[in-house]
């Protein structure tokens, strides 16, 4: 393995020469470009829609373009605080019934000059529980009585919930919770309508134009009501898969700036560049990866084999490879409900430590028997089990070599199952319920509140695509959506967490890190380790 680490870093190391040589742009260039309003940016993955509610925009790439198009009703801060965005001050809430009144501000309106009315709340929730379109997460809406719920006048809404809810506020805090312009989407096919772009701004961003497969330009919104720095006219996003290429971009002066999942190579040789400020932060996302309890080898009769592949893996390890030449403070993730740098979190999955012989004499005595090639067959169903990850991402691709050997060592056979990311989300994770996947290797955003995450294992939850279910769990979580109370709710997840490290739904392996490079004449950019991403606070960049 450390060969073709080696191996593969010197054809790295290749590339950036040759690429070198054939820049055409210089650091010049890019002063030129920024004076004169247009700031060129470098991202890693690209949407496959900009509608951010639908299952198909569940992706962080749409998150982090449309939010600076589409305000929720609150900002998540790198702090995982909640800043009143559209909202006009703190809502009001009642206690019996559960109700929030939210009065948006006098001013905000929309790009084409309409104003921001409570009429756009209740066409967001309406759009949200529409069952004919496909809404990627449905959970908070369904708690709002929407007949008790009305508009008190143009900007003052009162939201009434069918009982106490706690996860509130999460619910428009991201991209997924943006309010949606009644005027210009009523009768409309929500499903399609904003596939290729998005009409109308309530942000200090507009969509202007897509090449598919190469960049994305939005501009400044001239009728953006709330307060902005005059910085840039026009933001280029260019997709750059290729890590070796992003560097060579920013080297070269192609781009102004790049985000990107941050890889070790790339990491070190950004850190070598002249001009180029850049930040790895602990962020808000964690990797892991799910086991498909409804297909043969890894269901109910089958348990002890999700501890085996649990008690295979050196997490410890792969966190020190993989994340610590970028974050050497880096631990393992041990829950599925917080992230280690949460003020709730609680370690539960740290019963998982590292003992392959452990994990080999469990699988003996439950009857399993290694064939010639020293995979274990059990009750005739041979561990050999596909292991899909998103196309394209270096860490993953490593990661999975490293995974794929360890269980190789326990006798449990892995292979490789890529698909680039739009069909990985939209067609491949959907179908899982359908055995279409056997384990799962996905990242998923943390939020200030981890309401959103826990639809992954509620038994009828929209994400729930692994075929797991328990009870138990269901009416923990489903008791801590109605717990006002923090330390009391936090108790109640910690439980289901517990229960979970026991069945194995998935497996956490780390928080991954957040990783934002740019160039020093930029003022402004910050890392979001939340799901608001790089462009979080683009209303406030300028041009040194």
């Amino acid at each position: 393995m450390r060969r073709s680490r080696k191996q593969g870093f010197a054809l790295v190391l290749v590339l950036i020469m040759l690429a070198s040589a054939c820049s055409a742009l210089t650091p010049q260039d890019r002063s030129g470009r920024l004076a004169d309003g247009t700031l060129v940016a470098g991202l890693a993955q690209e949407p496959a829609v900009m509608n951010p509610w639908v299952s198909e925009g569940n992706l962080q790439a749409t998150h982090t373009l449309t939010l600076p198009i589409l305000y929720p009703l609150w900002r998540l801060t790198p702090e995982f605080e909640y800043e009143p965005l559209l909202l006009d001050g703190q809502p009001e809430v009642e206690q019996d019934p559960f109700t929030v009144t939210y009065r948006l501000k006098e001013e905000a309106t929309w790009s084409d000059g309409v104003p921001i009315t409570a009429e756009d709340i209740r066409f967001t929730l309406e759009t949200c529980l529409n069952e004919d379109y496909a809404i990627a997460v449905r959970a908070g809406c369904q708690m709002v009585d929407m007949e008790a719920s009305r508009i008190v006048d143009d900007k003052t809404f009162r939201m009434v919930f069918k009982e106490p809810y706690a996860p509130w506020r999460s619910l428009f805090s991201n991209a997924a919770g943006s309010i949606l312009p009644a005027h210009v989407l009523e009768g409309e096919d929500f499903d399609e309508v904003w596939d290729d772009g998005i009409t109308v701004s309530s942000g200090p961003l507009m969509f202007e134009s897509w090449d598919r497969g190469q960049q994305m330009t939005l501009r400044r919104n001239e009728n953006f009501w709330g307060e902005s720095t005059p910085g840039f006219d026009r933001f280029v996003l260019r997709f750059i898969e290729d890590s070796s290429v992003q560097v060579q971009a920013l080297r070269g002066a192609e781009i102004d700036m790049l985000s990107s999942q941050p890889q070790t190579d790339l990491v070190d040789q950004v850190r070598e560049l002249e001009g180029i400020e850049h930040e790895v932060t602990s962020g808000g996302v964690w990797e892991f990866f799910e086991l498909n309890h409804g297909v043969e080898g890894l269901g109910e009769e089958h348990a002890f084999v999700r501890e085996a592949i649990a008690m295979g893996i050196n997490r410890r390890e792969l966190v020190r490879v993989l994340i610590g030449p970028m974050n050497p403070a880096a631990e393992p993730l041990q829950s599925i409900v917080y992230v280690n740098d949460q003020p709730e979190y609680e370690p539960a999955f740290d019963r998982w430590s590292f003992d392959p012989d452990g994990a080999r004499a469990l699988l003996r005595e439950h009857g399993c028997v290694t064939g010639e090639d020293g995979i274990f067959v059990c009750d005739g169903v041979r561990l050999s089990f596909d292991y899909a990850y998103t196309s394209g991402n270096e860490l993953r691709e490593l990661q999975f070599v490293i995974i794929q050997a360890y269980l190789r060592d326990i006798g449990i056979e892995l292979t490789s199952q890529t698909q680039d990311p739009a069909s990985f989300f939209g067609e491949l994770w959907p179908s899982g319920s359908d055995g279409a996947w056997e384990l799962f290797n996905q990242a998923w955003l943390n939020t200030a509140d981890p309401n959103p995450a826990l639809e992954f294992w509620a038994c009828d939850g929209a994400m729930n695509y692994r075929s797991y279910c328990d009870e138990e769990v269901d009416r923990l979580v489903s008791a801590s959506r109605t717990e006002l109370d923090p330390q009391r709710r936090a108790e109640l997840l910690h439980r289901a967490d517990a229960i979970m490290a026991d069945e194995l739904p998935a497996l956490p392996l780390y928080q991954s890190p957040v990783f934002l490079a740019w160039s020093r004449q930029i003022e402004g950019p910050r890392p979001n380790p939340t799901d608001w991403g790089a462009f979080w606070n683009v209303e406030v960049w300028g041009r040194r």
